[in-house]
């Protein structure tokens, strides 16, 4: 039985009355079903477009699938296209490989390889019959397509089934920034809870509380990359929001956070970055963090698409709201806000291996497909805002949505919730409770852990290619051949060289101590 703090965790809600509507999880998992349903609809206009303006090849589109559709749709008349054709049949199998090579050819498309399997029998009402599978891979124009597959459809009446793939790696790799400038592009708020429009907010019909959140937000949607950060004069309502919530979570610090969280809150206390009565400013932490792990935080209205959010990790930038959570509940939040970034991410943020962690899931994003973001955003919800480590045989909060909300935090480390190992690859499908306090929390053995099984993961994420970053240019590397890798292996040199002379430095040092 897993040993647990002393502190009983409050009674849990009778009603959802602490809605998490509003996660980098319930985002990335609207974001998958919008684009699915938009490419979906996409697909049935192109296809009646396909066919209203078809002169042969009809029966092309009764049997094709999407991707099929949208290749041919997109494709330029006179220009060639490179293309992989499934292709099925009842028929004995030289009779189908035959009917292919006949049709393709006469109408000059180039059969570059081809592969044949065994299909599955299938039963009708009196027999089984033996399907046949073939992968073409092939190249052609638009027209020679649709003629080839026209004469094929007609000419082979036991085809069962005909679609086309792209083979191009790269034609739906989605737009991902290069440079951290590019950031600019990926700070637009797609989603708020807002105290305007949503009842449950606890700041709805305060007018000041509104106005103020508006002034601030606006304000973080300006920001550029390369401009100061600008200096928010922080109301003493303000301050006596951040100064309650700071002293009841200290109350669970010792027993509740785990040691990382622990050591370096106390450094940014020691050194004036953060106090207990006053909301810090951007300028002060960035300046802080940056010497200890390069991180640093970038203004934002509010919660952003998981792809945006998760591309800023890549680069080292946190994007964090700037207002408050209403004075009225301030010792939860179903939203991000600044308290939940400054108390609940920074701290962990000047750890290394935290800060790896996080741009790590940021580089396994960039030209990642929705379903990938999805789990990757789910990855990083379970672990990095709700993930525990076992320290001395307790359980212990790193995740950042556990250090900054009182209540979650007795909840999450008590024996009410389950606890499950960390294991990236089934917790990027563990669906999240967004209603109540979670059922469900995974714990890592470590943070360390947690950083191995997640790069483990990262190689089950297909991907046409690989990135680097580049922290002298503030740039990620598009790796794709091996010369590619030139670059990062000349600063691994010159690195290796500094450190092995180090070395040679400190050798000759005690040898010459030793001698004395």
């Amino acid at each position: 039985m897993t040993e647990v703090n002393e502190v009983k965790p409050p009674g849990r809600p009778k009603v959802a009355a602490r809605p998490r509507n509003f996660s980098l999880v319930h985002q990335a998992s609207c974001e998958t079903q919008h684009f699915n349903a938009l490419r979906r609809q996409r697909t049935i206009n192109h296809r009646n477009e396909l066919e209203s303006g078809m002169l042969r090849g009809k029966q092309i589109l009764q049997k094709l699938n999407d991707e099929g559709i949208e290749l041919i749709w997109a494709a330029d008349g006179n220009e060639r296209i490179r293309f992989a054709a499934l292709l099925s049949s009842s028929a004995p199998l030289p009779e189908f490989i035959g009917a292919i090579v006949k049709s393709f050819h006469a109408c000059g498309i180039s059969l570059n390889h081809l592969e044949t399997r065994r299909s599955k029998k299938k039963r009708n009402s009196t027999e089984e019959i033996e399907e046949f599978d073939v992968l073409a891979d092939c190249d052609g124009t638009k027209d020679e397509l649709i003629g080839a597959a026209s004469n094929l459809i007609q000419e082979h009446n036991q085809l069962t089934n005909f679609a086309l793939y792209k083979r191009d790696p790269h034609a739906d790799v989605p737009w991902f920034p290069r440079h951290i400038s590019e950031l600019d592009k990926c700070s637009n708020c797609v989603t708020k809870y807002e105290p305007t429009t949503d009842p449950r907010h606890p700041g709805n019909g305060d007018d000041v509380y509104i106005a103020r959140r508006k002034f601030l937000n606006d304000q973080a949607s300006q920001y550029k990359h390369g401009q100061p950060f600008p200096i928010v004069d922080y109301s003493e309502a303000e301050h006596a929001t951040w100064k309650a919530v700071f002293e009841k979570l200290c109350n669970l610090h010792g027993s509740h956070t785990c040691s990382t969280y622990r050591k370096n809150l106390q450094f940014l206390l020691d050194e004036g970055v953060i106090t207990t009565d006053r909301i810090p400013q951007l300028r002060r932490i960035n300046e802080y963090l940056q010497k200890k792990t390069g991180f640093i935080l970038r203004p934002c209205s509010g919660l952003l698409s998981a792809r945006d959010f998760l591309a800023s990790l890549a680069f080292r930038v946190f994007q964090t709201t700037t207002y408050l959570r209403h004075g009225a509940s301030p010792h939860h939040s179903p939203e991000p806000d600044l308290i939940h970034e400054l108390l609940g991410h920074v701290p962990m943020f000047a750890d290394p291996l935290i800060a790896q962690m996080s741009q790590d899931i940021g580089l396994m994003s960039l030209g990642a497909t929705d379903e990938q973001i999805e789990k990757l955003a789910t990855v990083y919800w379970f672990i990095i805002e709700f993930g525990l480590c076992r320290e001395d045989g307790k359980l212990k909060a790193i995740g950042a949505g556990l250090l900054s909300a009182y209540g979650e935090l007795m909840h999450a480390c008590s024996d009410a919730p389950e606890h499950r190992e960390f294991d990236p690859a089934i917790t990027a499908v563990q669906k999240y409770e967004d209603s109540d306090y979670q059922p469900l929390y995974f714990v890592a053995n470590s943070i360390q852990d947690a950083l191995v099984k997640l790069r483990q993961f990262a190689l089950s994420m297909e991907r046409p290619f690989s990135v680097v970053y580049n922290p002298f240019t503030q740039s990620v590397e598009v790796i794709e051949q091996t010369f590619d890798l030139d670059a990062a292996f000349a600063r691994l040199r010159m690195e290796f060289s500094s450190i092995s002379h180090a070395i040679d430095k400190l050798n000759t040092k005690n040898h010459l101590t030793n001698g004395k």
